[in-house]
C-alpha cells in the first residue's frame, strides 16, 4: 500500500474518475472531496476525515468498503454535489 497520501490535507479536492488504487488516505483531511466514478481498489481511509465526500458510483472493494462503513466521520452531504456521504459509499447502515 502507498502511504505518499497519509497525513495530508485533500478538503474539497476533485477525484471524479481518478484511478487511486492500493493507497492510503490514512490521518488525511478529505472533507467535501469528491471520488465520483473514482476506482478506489485497495485504498484505505483509516483515521481519514470522510466527512460530506461524495463516493457516487466509485468502485471500492468489499474489503475496503466494509473498514469505509466503520469510519465515524463518514458522514454530511457533499456540498458540490449534495450527495449524502453515507449513502454515496453504499454502507446502509
Amino acid at each position: 500500500m502507498l502511504d505518499i497520501f497519509a497525513d495530508s490535507n485533500f478538503m474539497g479536492a476533485d477525484f471524479t474518475n481518478a484511478i487511486v488504487d492500493r493507497a492510503s488516505f490514512k490521518g488525511s483531511t478529505l472533507k467535501g472531496a469528491i471520488f465520483k466514478n473514482a476506482v478506489l481498489t485497495g485504498t484505505s481511509f483509516d483515521e481519514a476525515d470522510v466527512e460530506n465526500v461524495d463516493f457516487s458510483d466509485a468502485y471500492i472493494g468489499s474489503f475496503d468498503i466494509r473498514n469505509l462503513c466503520k469510519n465515524p466521520t463518514l458522514k454530511g452531504e457533499n456540498p458540490t454535489t449534495g450527495q449524502d456521504t453515507r449513502l454515496s459509499a453504499g454502507c446502509t447502515n
